[in-house]
């Protein structure tokens, strides 16, 4: 989901410190617990993958980030940023 009209800058490397831009798609998961027969609520639980939240983030460890809308994956897996077109590093 493009952010800007402006068609966005391929890259590589983080454009603040030069370092690696880590991707993080988000998923949900739930801890399902039983009620036990004293009443209680089990301390074991069932962890089940209710799917994705259709949220992907991206930063460095530099402090820079990219939240919804501030990049895109194009379909061949390139990295194109909309958030610091202007910094190049």
């Amino acid at each position: 989901m493009k952010r800007f009209a402006t068609p966005g800058v391929q890259r590589e490397k983080c454009p603040l410190c030069g370092g690696e831009i880590e991707i993080s798609e988000l998923y949900q998961y739930s801890h399902d617990f039983k009620i036990t027969k004293s009443g209680r609520i089990s301390k074991r639980y069932i962890k089940r993958d209710c799917g994705s939240m259709e949220a992907t983030v991206a930063g460095c460890e530099c402090g820079a980030n990219w939240g919804i809308g501030d990049f895109d994956i194009t379909p061949e897996g390139y990295f194109v940023d909309y958030k610091y077109e202007e910094a190049e590093k």
